[in-house]
């Protein structure tokens, strides 16, 4: 099978091969010249009408990407503010975190050196008291000696009273 180009397409009709109607042919060319020209025009004017409504669809593609990108412009700026205040946020959490992690820091290193201020007075306590007990361990020893020493005094002086009260009788 042959394929042929459609013969309306460019205004040609197709020549007809009959012999005998070849002295009509001259008659009809100017016909046919008029009606060419007639085709012509007219695929010319569809052809222009299907540029039109390419160029109007083309038209409305292109303002449909326009508002496309002018919506994701308009979306990727909020998303950018919103980042930026996240940013923001984020930064100021931790630099106040910071703060407060120093100052922590510095609170327990207070507290630190506060309860070895503690401890020292605590020991230092202990160490007296201990030292008091001491004292007084030796004191009541020192009290019972010279409790001794005053109950063997007294029974000296009594007993030199009872020889006195004796020598006396005598």
């Amino acid at each position: 099978m042959q394929k042929e180009l459609n013969p309306e397409l460019f205004g040609d009709k197709k020549i007809m091969k009959s012999s005998n109607l070849v002295g009509a042919e001259n008659s009809n060319s100017m016909a046919n010249s008029q009606n060419n020209f007639l085709n012509t025009d007219r695929q010319i004017f569809e052809l222009k009408s299907q540029n039109q409504m390419l160029a109007d669809q083309m038209n409305k593609i292109v303002a449909t990407v326009n508002e496309l990108i002018k919506n994701n412009s308009s979306k990727f700026d909020r998303q950018q503010a919103l980042l930026t205040r996240m940013e923001q946020s984020h930064n100021g959490l931790a630099v106040e975190a910071g703060q407060k992690i120093t100052q922590l820091s510095q609170k327990l290193n207070e507290r630190k050196g506060l309860d070895l201020k503690i401890q020292e007075m605590v020991d230092r306590h202990n160490n007296v008291i201990k030292s008091f007990e001491v004292r007084m361990n030796h004191l009541q020893k020192l009290l019972a000696e010279k409790e001794a020493q005053m109950i063997s005094g007294q029974a000296a002086l009594n007993e030199a009273k009872m020889e006195l009260a004796r020598l006396k009788r005598l």
